[in-house]
C-alpha cells in the first residue's frame, strides 16, 4: 500500500486485523485509490461510449460519483500469464445505496466487463508455506522474476496434488492464503459460473485449474437465512457440477452458521479450527444428499447440547406451530408427556397421530389418553382425545374421524418424518383411502391452526424442513414455526463399521461363546431370506441349543404361544430371561428398550431393504449406549418411483408414467377429466418427491450413508478387522463355511414351508377373507392363509407347488400378468384398466393421488412393451444374435426413449459409458433384450450356441421358451377373466330398444340388448355401463389380414328383424363355448377395422 493516511490505515486494519490477511499479501494486492482513479479502474471498458473529447458520459459520472471519495482497490494477475489484472475490486468509503434492494452496495466491479477471479500475489514466505502445507517443493526454477506473481499460479497449475479452496471476494481469499492454502477468490456465489452460448460452463480463468483432476473446495459464506443458503446451494451446486464433469473431486467445508466468512471464522476461532472445518469438508456427494435432511429454519431456542436431556421449558402462547428435534433419547417424549398434562388440565383435547399402531399405543399410555382401538373398553372415552395410526384419519373407519371435531385441540406427530412418509407413500390401508385421509389431514391442520387455543406439535430427532414446509402449506395464512434445536451427543456409541456380513457373523459367534448377550437386527423375517430373522434363529439355535433365543418379527409377535407374543408393551421384561434377541423391523421405532445390564452389545445386519433412518433408529432401540456392529450392504433395495435422487425428476417421471396410462386408457374408450384429478394436493406430491429423493439418495450409496449419518450423530465410528477379532479364537469357522452353513440352514427351512404351503387344504373365500382381516393367527392359520392367497392369485390349487411358492416369493406375478395381457389376455385389458380407474376415482371422489395410481395400473407399462416390439421376441421362433434386426431395433429405440423407458418401465440403460481407450461402450443388442425379458416379464432367451471359427465365433441365442407352468396359469386366468367377464354382462341391466327405430332398421344411438349383453348400433359392446353412443361416422372399408386385426368396428345404415334374430342365436351360440363373441356381423356393406396397436404407440409417445 503506498499511501499511509488515517484512512489507508483504517483499511489496512480492515485486512490485516479485520480478516486475519497476512501484511505483505495486502501491501501487494491492495491500494487506496481516491479523486479520479477509481474511474481508471472501474471505467476501462471499451463497451463505455464515452463523449467525443474523450470523457465519461454523464450518467456513470453520476453513478459513480461516491467512489470520488475514495476506497481501497483490489485487484490480482491472471493465472496463466502472471501479468497484472486490469480487472478487480473497489469498496468505496462511502458507499452509494441500490435503489430497489435498499442496500448499499459494498462493493464495485468494472462496469461492462466480463467478472475475473482474484488471483492474489503472494510473497515468496506464503508459496512456501503452500508448498509444506502440500508436501510440493518449491525450486529455484520455479521462481520467475518476469512474472508479477513469481510463477506462483504456475506452480500451482502444474501440480494438481495442490487443492484449490474457492471462497468469495479478495479478503477472504488473502485470509486462506496467509493459512498456506492455495485459494482463489470469486465475486459472488456465481462467480465461477457462466454460460457460453446459453450452455453451462466455468470462467475461462478457472478451466487452465481442471485439466488434471484437481481436488476443488468451496469455503462460501455460511448464512442462517433459509432463502439465501438456498441460493448458496443452488450456485454451489452449478459450479461443483461443472468442475466433476471435468473429472475434479469437489468438497464442500462449512462451519457454524452463526459466522458468516470463513475470514471471520479465523478471526474468531483460529486456524485449529477452521483447519478441523477443512478436514471434515464434506464430499460433494454427501453435501448433495444433505439438503434434504437439513432443517434451515432459524432455532427459537438452542439446548444446551453438553447435557443428555432436553430438560424443562415453555413455548411462549401464541406460538402455534412447535418443532422439536434433539438427539434419540434425550427425552423428546417426555416433555411431550408434560405438554398432554396441561393440556387435559384445561380442559383441551389432544390427537396424536403415528405411522404404527404400536407407537400409538406406547405414546397414548404415555400421554394418558386412549388409543382409538381401545375407546369401547376405557372409562375416559376419548374424553381428553385419542390416538390413531394415518390409516384411520377418514370417517368410514373404526376413529369416526371428522376434522370439524378437532378445533382448538392439541396435534401431535412423535417421529413426524417417518409418520409423514407412511402418509404418503405406505402399502397399508392408507394406500386405500389415501386422497380422503390427505383430505381431512390438510382441514384438520387448517382447523387447529386457525383456532384460537389449537397447536401442532412437530417431534423428531432427524426434523428437516420438508416436514415443516409441509405442514405449512396445508393451510391458506402465513405460519411461523418456532423451532427448538438440540444438538450434541454426550453418550456416543462405539460402533463398528464392517464390510463383510460373514466376517461381522462369525465375530458375533465368537462374542456368545465367551459369553456376551446380543440384540441383533436384521431387515426381514421371511424362511426365503437368509438373513432373515427365521433363518438366523435356527442357525443360531444349531450353534447354541444351551442358550434361549428370541424372535421379534410382524408373526412372532402375532402368534399366541410363542414366547414373543403381544411383547411390545412389555419389552424389558420379555428381553432380560433371554441370551439373544432377533428383531426384524418389527421394533424398528415406537418402542424403548430402557433394559440396562442385560445386553452387552447390538448388532445390526442392514440388507438394504429399509431407509438410512430407520436403520439408525431401530439401531437406538436400547437406549443403553453398549457397543454397537454394524454391517450394511454397499447399495440398498428399496428405491422409490424413476430411483431418482432429484424430486424434480420424480415428479416428471410421476406424471410421464400416468400419462402413458391414460393414453391406454383413451384408447379404451374411458375417457374422465384427469387433469383436474391428478392436481389434487400438489404440496402432497411435491413432499412425497423430496422424501423419496433423499431415501433413492440413501440406496445409492447405502453403507457409506449408514456409516456418514452414525458420525454426523456423534458416534465414534471404526473400521472392524476380522483378523485381530479372531486371531486367538479357535473355534473360528472362516466366511466361506459360514456361508455354505447359512445357505444350507435357509435351504432346509425354505423347503419345508414351501411343502407345508403347497399341502395345505385351499381355504374358500369366506374363510379367507376371514384369515386375512384376522390381527393373531397360528402357524397353520398362516400356511392356510398363503395356500388361499396363491390359489386366488394363480387360478387353482393344481398350480400350487413348492416350485411355485419359490417362483411368487421372486415376483413371479407381476412379471407373469404383464406377459398375460401382451399375449393370452390381452383382449381383457382394457377392461381391467377401466375397473382399476374407476375404483381409483370413486375412492378418492374423483380425484387421485399420482403415486398411488401409477401403482395399480399396467396399461401404461404394456403400451411401452408393444411400441418397442418386445412380443417379438418370444413370438418369434428363430435364434437371436447381436446381429438380429429386431434386437438392433430394439437397442435404437431403447437409446432413444431411454428417460421414459425409466420412467414407466422403471429400467435404466447406461449408453454413456466409456473404455478405457476412450471408445464408447454401449451395452449389447442381445444384452437389453435379456432385461426386458428377465425383468418385465421373468423370461430370457435360451442357452447360447457357438458358430464360427476360432477367434471369429458369434453366440446363438435360442429362442424364448414359455415354462408349462405359466401357460397353465394363463389357461386359468382366461377362464377367470372369461367368466368375470359373462357375469359382469349377465348383471346389468339392458335399456330397452326403441321398437319404433327397429322397425324402420335405424338402430344407431340406440341400445339393444342381445342375450344380456349390451350392444349398441356400431357393434361395440358395453360391458360396463348402459351409455347411449353417437351415430357412427362411417368410413370406406380398410383391407386387413386376419392376424393383425386387433378390434373392430362394424357398421350398417340398416338391420331387420329377422337379421336382428339371427344375430341374437349367433350371441347364444358363442356364449355357450365360454366366451363371448368378439365381432358380430351386423350387415355386410361397410366395415372398418382400426389398428389399436398402432394407435397406441403413436397416442403414447406424443405425449413425450
Amino acid at each position: 500500500m503506498s499511501s499511509q493516511s488515517p484512512r489507508h490505515q483504517q483499511y489496512q486494519r480492515e485486512w490485516i486485523d479485520g480478516s486475519a490477511v497476512d501484511k505483505d499479501i495486502a501491501d501487494l494486492n491492495v491500494q487506496w485509490s481516491e479523486g479520479q482513479s477509481p474511474y481508471e479502474h472501474l471505467c476501462y471498458s471499451q463497451s463505455i461510449r464515452r463523449l467525443n473529447s474523450g470523457r465519461l458520459p454523464a450518467w456513470i459520472l453520476k453513478r459513480y460519483r461516491h467512489i470520488e471519495d475514495g476506497g481501497w482497490w483490489c485487484s490480482g494477475v491472471e493465472p496463466e500469464t502472471g501479468n497484472s489484472s486490469d480487472w478487480g475490486c473497489f469498496k468505496p468509503d462511502a458507499p452509494r445505496i441500490d435503489s430497489k434492494k435498499g442496500k448499499y452496495i459494498k462493493y464495485e466491479h468494472p462496469l461492462k466487463t466480463p467478472s475475473e477471479l482474484f488471483a492474489l500475489r503472494v510473497p515468496l514466505h506464503i508459496w512456501k508455506m503452500v508448498g509444506r502445507r502440500y508436501n510440493v517443493p518449491v525450486l529455484l526454477l520455479d521462481i520467475d522474476h518476469t512474472r508479477d506473481d513469481l510463477g506462483f499460479w504456475r506452480w500451482v497449475i502444474d501440480h494438481p496434488e495442490i487443492p484449490i479452496i474457492l471462497t468469495e471476494g479478495a479478503k477472504k481469499t488473502g485470509a486462506l492464503l496467509s493459512l498456506g492454502f492455495a485459494a482463489i477468490g470469486v465475486p459472488g456465489i456465481w462467480g465461477a459460473y457462466c454460460k457460453n452460448d446459453g450452455n453451462p460452463c466455468l470462467l475461462p480463468q478457472l478451466e487452465c485449474f481442471t485439466n488434471l483432476e484437481r481436488d476443488f473446495y468451496f469455503a462460501f459464506d455460511q448464512d442462517e437465512k433459509r432463502k439465501t443458503r438456498r441460493a448458496n446451494r443452488k450456485a454451489v451446486w452449478s459450479t461443483a457440477s461443472q468442475l466433476q464433469d471435468r473429472n475434479c473431486d469437489v468438497k464442500i467445508i462449512q462451519w457454524e452458521p452463526t459466522i458468516k466468512g470463513v475470514d471471520d471464522l479465523i478471526v474468531s476461532k483460529g486456524e485449529k479450527h477452521f483447519i478441523k472445518s477443512y478436514e471434515k469438508a464434506m464430499l460433494f456427494e454427501d453435501w448433495q444428499s444433505n439438503y434434504l435432511l437439513e432443517l434451515n429454519y432459524p432455532a427459537s431456542l438452542r439446548l444446551d447440547s453438553s447435557t443428555k436431556y432436553i430438560g424443562d421449558f415453555a413455548p411462549p402462547k401464541s406460538a402455534k406451530l412447535i418443532c422439536l428435534k434433539a438427539p434419540k433419547g434425550s427425552g423428546k417424549t417426555e416433555w411431550l408427556v408434560k405438554i398432554c398434562a396441561e393440556a387435559q388440565h384445561r380442559g383441551q383435547k389432544v390427537l396424536v397421530l403415528t405411522h404404527r399402531t404400536q407407537l400409538g399405543r406406547a405414546l397414548c399410555e404415555r400421554f394418558g389418553i386412549d388409543y382409538v382401538e381401545e375407546i369401547g373398553q376405557s372409562e375416559t372415552k376419548g374424553v381428553f382425545g385419542f390416538g390413531l395410526c394415518f390409516d384411520s384419519l377418514r370417517l368410514n373407519s373404526q376413529a369416526r374421524f371428522d376434522p370439524e371435531d378437532w378445533e382448538n385441540c392439541l396435534v401431535i406427530l412423535d417421529e413426524c418424518e417417518q409418520s409423514i412418509w407412511h402418509l404418503l407413500n405406505a402399502n397399508t390401508e392408507v394406500a386405500k383411502h389415501r386422497v380422503k385421509i390427505l383430505r381431512n389431514f390438510q382441514q384438520l391442520i387448517q382447523n387447529v391452526l386457525s383456532s384460537e387455543d389449537g397447536k401442532v406439535y412437530l417431534s423428531d430427532a432427524d426434523l428437516s424442513d420438508v416436514s415443516i414446509d409441509y405442514v405449512k402449506s396445508l393451510v391458506d395464512f402465513p405460519v411461523e414455526p418456532w423451532i427448538v434445536v438440540k444438538e450434541g451427543n454426550p453418550d456416543p456409541w462405539n460402533v463398528t463399521a464392517w464390510s463383510d456380513e460373514k466376517e461381522m457373523l462369525d465375530v458375533l459367534i465368537s462374542r456368545i461363546r465367551k459369553g456376551e448377550k446380543v440384540l441383533i437386527f436384521v431387515d426381514g423375517q421371511k424362511a426365503k431370506s437368509k438373513w432373515g430373522t427365521q433363518n438366523l434363529e435356527a442357525y443360531l439355535h444349531k450353534e447354541f441349543p444351551e442358550l434361549k433365543i428370541l424372535r421379534i418379527d410382524a408373526e412372532s409377535v402375532s402368534t399366541p404361544g410363542h414366547p414373543a407374543y403381544d411383547c411390545i408393551d412389555k419389552l424389558d421384561e420379555t428381553l432380560k430371561d433371554f441370551d439373544i434377541a432377533i428383531a426384524s423391523p418389527t421394533i424398528e421405532t415406537g418402542v424403548s428398550i430402557d433394559l440396562k445390564g442385560h445386553f452387552t452389545s447390538v448388532w445390526d445386519f442392514a440388507q438394504g431393504v429399509i431407509p438410512v433412518p430407520s436403520v439408525l433408529q431401530r439401531m437406538a432401540r436400547l437406549r443403553e449406549p453398549v457397543p454397537r456392529h454394524v454391517w450394511a450392504k454397499s447399495y440398498g433395495l428399496g428405491s422409490i418411483g424413476n430411483k431418482s435422487i432429484s424430486p424434480r425428476r420424480l415428479i416428471e417421471g410421476t406424471h410421464n408414467k400416468f400419462k402413458a396410462h391414460i393414453a391406454q386408457l383413451a384408447q379404451a374408450d374411458f375417457n374422465f377429466d384427469w387433469e383436474s384429478a391428478s392436481s389434487f394436493q400438489p404440496q402432497a406430491l411435491k413432499t412425497w418427491a423430496k422424501m423419496a429423493a433423499r431415501i433413492n439418495l440413501g440406496m445409492v450409496r447405502y453403507r457409506h450413508e449408514i456409516v456418514r449419518a452414525l458420525v454426523a450423530e456423534g458416534h465414534i465410528v471404526s473400521e472392524g478387522n476380522y483378523e485381530s477379532e479372531m486371531a486367538e479364537e479357535d473355534e473360528a469357522k472362516g466366511k466361506e463355511l459360514i456361508k455354505e452353513e447359512l445357505k444350507e440352514c435357509r435351504d432346509i427351512n425354505y423347503q419345508a414351508q414351501r411343502q407345508a404351503i403347497a399341502s395345505e387344504a385351499t381355504p374358500d373365500s369366506t374363510r379367507l377373507k376371514s384369515l386375512q382381516e384376522k390381527q393373531v393367527k397360528t402357524e397353520a392359520e398362516r400356511l392356510e392363509q398363503r395356500k388361499g392367497e396363491l390359489v386366488e392369485r394363480y387360478g387353482s390349487p393344481d398350480v400350487v407347488t413348492p416350485s411355485l411358492v419359490e417362483l411368487d416369493d421372486k415376483g413371479e406375478y407381476s412379471k407373469a400378468q404383464l406377459h398375460y395381457y401382451l399375449t393370452e389376455g390381452e383382449e381383457f385389458l382394457n377392461e381391467r384398466e377401466k375397473s382399476r380407474m374407476e375404483h381409483l376415482l370413486e375412492l378418492g371422489d374423483q380425484e387421485l393421488f399420482l403415486p398411488d395410481a401409477n401403482k395399480g395400473m399396467i396399461g401404461g407399462k404394456l403400451a411401452f412393451l408393444k411400441m418397442l416390439g418386445i412380443p417379438k421376441l418370444f413370438e418369434l421362433d428363430c435364434e437371436w444374435t447381436n446381429d438380429s434386426q429386431e434386437l438392433i431395433d430394439l437397442s435404437i429405440k431403447t437409446s432413444q426413449f431411454k428417460t421414459q423407458i425409466k420412467d414407466v418401465l422403471g429400467l435404466s440403460f447406461n449408453f454413456d459409458r466409456v473404455g478405457k481407450d476412450g471408445q464408447p461402450r454401449f451395452p449389447s443388442p442381445v444384452s437389453i433384450a435379456q432385461r426386458y425379458l428377465r425383468e418385465c416379464l421373468g423370461l430370457s432367451f435360451g442357452d447360447a450356441v457357438q458358430r464360427g471359427a476360432r477367434g471369429n465365433q458369434q453366440r446363438f441365442y435360442q429362442p424364448v421358451a414359455v415354462p408349462q407352468l405359466r401357460q397353465q396359469i394363463f389357461e386359468n386366468w382366461k377362464q377367470r377373466d372369461l367368466e368375470r367377464r359373462a357375469a359382469k354382462l349377465a348383471s346389468s341391466s339392458a335399456a330397452a330398444p326403441d321398437r319404433s327405430k327397429a322397425e324402420n332398421g335405424d338402430l344407431r344411438g340406440v341400445t339393444v340388448s342381445v342375450n344380456s349383453v349390451p350392444v349398441n348400433s356400431t357393434g361395440n359392446i358395453e360391458y360396463l355401463n348402459n351409455h347411449v353412443y353417437q351415430p357412427a361416422v362411417y368410413q370406406e372399408p380398410v383391407s386387413v389380414s386376419e392376424d393383425s386385426e386387433k378390434s373392430c368396428t362394424f357398421q350398417s345404415s340398416e338391420i331387420s328383424p329377422t337379421e336382428f334374430e339371427q344375430l341374437r342365436r349367433i350371441s347364444e351360440e358363442s356364449s355357450e363355448k365360454g366366451h363371448i363373441f368378439r365381432s358380430m356381423l351386423m350387415g355386410v356393406k361397410k366395415i372398418t377395422r382400426l389398428l389399436y396397436d398402432q394407435i397406441m404407440t403413436e397416442f403414447a409417445f406424443a405425449s413425450f
